[in-house]
């Protein structure tokens, strides 16, 4: 202990006060910073288990969902077209024929395409004579639960005033006939119906081209020329190379050329429209043909030959 100037003892300095001092803390702190701790560490327990098992385990993409189409499930419903069409012309040829001489053929050719249980006779009283020379079957209208119309056009022959005075008419009848899917095949259901037959529509053909004067000039020899070996049936010697038209068929003769004229253009192929006059049958037979010729080199020399023949659309 230092002395002071008279020999006394000097007392020691206590030292300054501190800006803070440590606490004790209480119990309910501890717990809460202890909770908390152990929250965070499952917190980053949980998300490292999961990444982990992400790696080993990838997620399944959901499922692709498939959208409902509605005409392919209305179509489950329809009757198979092709089927319909063929039993409905088959039906048509039988239903329209009859002969009161003798009904149990028309009878027994409906039944194998009615369903069963119909009156194969449909509402025909047993008269009259009639005979179908041909059906066309064409459109065919579902109706839904595995039901449908089928249209058919009947070519009939109808026979009148029987001995001296017999007379046949013969003209296309519009049919209708109602079928179903049955029991492995399409059936005929009930009584079809004659309803009318398509009328005329008018129609504006374009304008035709104009027209290569001097190439039709030209190329007029050659194309009647063709068309004679065609009927006689030597087209291929007056064709091109590699031209493929197939023959006529015999009874057939050229009459005339009526009319050529080749569309204007240019290049080694061109097209014209032939005016043609044949006679067949005892008769003479005008139609219109489109022609195509190509030009044919050979050393120095070139010519136009028929390379193909079509009908002329308008």
């Amino acid at each position: 202990m230092p002395l002071t100037k008279e020999g006394e003892e000097k007392p020691a300095r206590t030292p300054a006060a501190i800006g803070w001092a440590e606490e004790e803390e209480s119990s309910g702190r501890s717990a809460a910073r202890r909770a908390g701790r152990v929250a965070i560490w499952l917190v980053i327990g949980l998300a490292a288990f999961t990444g982990v098992r992400t790696w080993i385990f990838p997620a399944k993409p959901p499922a692709p969902v498939e959208k409902a189409d509605p005409q392919a499930e209305a179509k489950k419903n329809d009757v198979p077209e092709a089927e319909a069409q063929e039993v409905a012309a088959r039906f048509a040829r039988a239903y329209m024929t009859w002969n009161a001489q003798d009904p149990d053929t028309r009878a027994k050719e409906l039944g194998a395409d009615l369903a069963k249980g119909t009156d194969p006779k449909l509402g025909w009283n047993g008269a009259g004579v009639q005979l179908v020379a041909q059906t066309i079957p064409g459109t065919v209208t579902q109706v839904g639960g595995k039901r449908a119309r089928v249209r058919v056009d009947v070519r009939v022959s109808t026979v009148t005033n029987n001995g001296k005075g017999q007379q046949t008419a013969t003209s296309w009848r519009g049919l209708e006939v109602p079928v179903a899917q049955g029991e492995g095949r399409v059936v005929v259901t009930g009584q079809p119906a004659i309803v009318g037959m398509p009328t005329a529509a008018g129609y504006t053909a374009p304008a035709a081209p104009e027209a290569d004067l001097q190439l039709s000039g030209q190329t007029r020899d050659t194309v009647r020329d063709f068309l004679k070996a065609w009927a006689a049936g030597s087209a291929d010697q007056a064709a091109a190379p590699g031209a493929d038209i197939q023959p006529l068929g015999a009874g057939l003769a050229l009459d005339s050329l009526d009319s050529w004229a080749v569309d204007a253009g240019g290049g080694d192929k061109r097209v014209g429209t032939a005016s043609v006059r044949w006679q067949l049958g005892g008769a003479q037979l005008q139609q219109t043909y489109q022609i195509t010729l190509i030009k044919v080199s050979a050393s120095s020399a070139s010519r136009w030959q028929v390379a193909a023949v079509t009908a002329k659309t308008a």
